[in-house]
């Protein structure tokens, strides 16, 4: 059995704005339910427990491959459900019956190789996209990458920018692509490239501010926050690393 993943019981930093926002969701949206695919990777785990410490949805599944240990706010509204991304009919029944889906879903190709990163970012964000759009779920929101473009050259980018486009392209309510620059955490395989990152980009950030990185529990904020704005007509959005930072800057 695979090692179980513990996600910090420590309340995030929400702010003001946040849970004015999350409130007002929760009276105009009574009984909605969120779903995230990735819940056990650095951003995953973080939109878990801003789901969770907003108190907006009535349940909160996350779709996973390792037992998830939680014991923060809210712990009750916590459901698991192991997934196989390739068995495409379970994954629709799966996603039946929720209305927002967050997938931070990601591997790298040091980890996984070329062809195990191209399965996992693009295949599995398709398969996952794909049965979302076929149970009816209302608002899909995507982990992606700066940069991305299906033209692009480099092939993270270029799966990223695929999946974006095949999103966008699918018709839901509203689809949500959030595009963050260099991911700074506290990752449990940390890798070397990550590490030395982690102490240039403090300096990195002073010369080009918004552009260069973002902390993932920011990520997870913008990601979640977003979800609660009121949108009438249907909306495919693109969300800036910049945009996300201001974002959170305007919701404390």
């Amino acid at each position: 059995m695979a090692s179980p993943v513990t996600i910090d019981a420590e309340t995030p930093v929400l702010g003001e704005g946040f849970t004015s926002a999350a409130s007002a969701f929760k009276e105009r949206s009574p009984g909605r339910c969120a779903l995230v695919m990735g819940g056990t990777g650095q951003v995953g785990r973080e939109v878990v427990k801003h789901l969770l410490a907003s108190d907006a949805f009535a349940k909160v599944t996350v779709l996973t491959r390792r037992p998830i240990e939680y014991a923060g706010a809210n712990a009750e509204k916590l459901e698991q459900k192991s997934v196989d991304y390739e068995n495409t009919e379970q994954l629709e029944r799966d996603t039946a019956g929720h209305t927002h889906a967050f997938f931070c879903l990601g591997t790298t190709r040091a980890k996984s190789g070329s062809d195990g990163f191209y399965k996992v970012d693009h295949d599995y964000a398709l398969n996952a996209a794909r049965a979302c759009k076929a149970a009816g779920v209302e608002h899909y929101s995507v982990c992606s990458s700066s940069g991305a473009s299906k033209d692009s050259r480099f092939l993270y980018t270029r799966a990223k920018g695929e999946v974006d486009a095949e999103v966008q392209s699918m018709g839901f309510p509203r689809a949500s692509i959030f595009r963050p620059a260099m991911l700074m955490c506290h990752r449990d395989e940390a890798r070397l490239l990550e590490r030395v990152a982690g102490f240039v980009m403090p300096a990195i950030n002073y010369v080009l501010p918004n552009k260069a990185s973002i902390p993932t529990s920011t990520v997870a904020w913008a990601m979640v926050s977003n979800a609660f704005k009121a949108v009438d007509t249907p909306v495919s959005e693109t969300v800036s690393n910049a945009q996300m930072l201001q974002a959170f800057r305007d919701g404390q």
